[in-house]
């Protein structure tokens, strides 16, 4: 191999760490979203299926969000719908409205990629 070439492999693969840590979540954050995701499609599917296809969305939303920005728009999502004062903050600010809108969207877009019914 020529010296361009070393000099291309070894900057393809100082590159390669970074890509991976792009928009990683942590392992409790997609632990906790496999085992919620399972739960709530119980029935629907058997555990390995359940297991495999939960775990494809939540890598599909972290291609779509920031560990921040996913922790923000699920909790905005979850407690929208909290009665009076407690839930007024995820229904009237504009920002938490468009992190949710988009929340829905990607999660829609990862079911639909992931095959989820």
């Amino acid at each position: 191999m020529n010296r361009a070439g070393i000099t291309l492999l070894m900057a393809g693969l100082l590159a390669l760490p970074g890509i991976s840590l792009a928009n990683d979540f942590t392992t409790v954050t997609r632990v906790q979203y496999v085992q919620n995701c399972i739960a709530s499609n119980e029935g629907k599917m058997n555990i390995y299926e359940a297991t495999t296809k939960c775990s494809c969305v939540i890598d599909k939303l972290a291609e779509s969000f920031t560990q921040t920005e996913f922790e923000d728009a699920d909790t905005g999502f979850q407690y929208r719908n909290l009665p009076g004062d407690k839930g007024g903050m995820f229904k009237d600010d504009t920002d938490v409205e468009d992190g949710i809108d988009h929340f829905i969207k990607a999660h829609a877009e990862a079911y639909k990629s992931c095959r989820m019914r």
